[in-house]
């Protein structure tokens, strides 16, 4: 989406379910205030089957869109990454932050927002991809994550739904697994109170995944928070890079 010639640090922006890359397209003028002297490349990943790539069948395997992500991400010049999942993103998240050490990339945090994890067992399973299309989207709707104008459409809503419905499989799958993720990068969850899906306390399992540290931040919103107003976020995740990062990339 935003290329820096030579970044510090790539922030990658991981969709959820029937979001395109150019859902993050609007943090791109918030990046200098929030990293005031730090080179930092936006990026954002195209899911098959959305946005430019609605044309293709849609992946249903979160490991299999993760594997496309890091071979991408791997032929790019050397930078620190940041990986921020948004819902169904998170998911893609973890299972790219697994590929990195093997890939040669340096995670130095991965952020989960408006997300359960893996494997939680306070989640109550759910079969939404099962609805009807009518309340299927509806639900969707109701969420706040699709345009009004959008909405409306019966032809687009017929374009767009089976790969929301793809994701929404997948994704409810995967949280559904019973073996541990198993990380080892640092994690922040970012939690919206507002958030039907989401609960405060959904925050609590994500340390159970990580031989790094956790934290978690509770700000307003609903589930789609993370596009309201970008700045305020932007601004705290560059706080919680660690310092020793920050002072190489500053070459102190």
């Amino acid at each position: 989406m935003a290329h820096t010639e030579r970044p510090a640090l790539r922030l990658l922006g991981l969709p959820h379910s029937g979001g395109r890359a150019e859902n993050f397209a609007a943090w791109r003028a918030a990046l200098p205030a929030a990293f005031p002297g730090t080179p930092v490349e936006l990026c954002a990943a195209q899911y098959p089957g959305h946005g430019d790539r609605l044309a293709e069948p849609p992946l249903e395997d979160v490991g299999a869109i993760a594997d496309e992500i890091v071979t991408d991400l791997a032929r790019l010049p050397p930078a620190d990454l940041l990986l921020f999942g948004h819902s169904f993103g998170s998911a893609v998240a973890c299972e790219v932050a697994r590929r990195c050490p093997g890939a040669g990339l340096d995670l130095v945090l991965l952020v989960a927002s408006g997300a359960w994890a893996p494997g939680d067992p306070a989640r109550t399973p759910r079969d939404e991809h099962l609805l009807p299309d009518d309340e299927l989207w509806e639900r969707l709707v109701a969420l706040g994550g699709i345009d009004p104008d959008v909405a409306s459409q019966t032809e687009l809503r017929d374009l767009l739904l089976p790969a929301m419905r793809a994701d929404i499989a997948t994704h409810e799958r995967y949280l559904s697994c019973q073996d541990p993720v198993g990380l080892d990068c640092d994690v922040h969850v970012c939690i919206a109170r507002g958030d039907p899906l989401v609960p405060a306390p959904a925050g609590r399992h994500w340390g159970r995944l990580t031989t790094g540290s956790t934290s978690l931040t509770l700000g307003p919103g609903g589930h789609f928070h993370v596009f309201d107003d970008p700045a305020p976020l932007l601004a705290d995740l560059a706080r919680r890079i660690p310092v020793h990062t920050r002072r190489r990339r500053s070459g102190t």
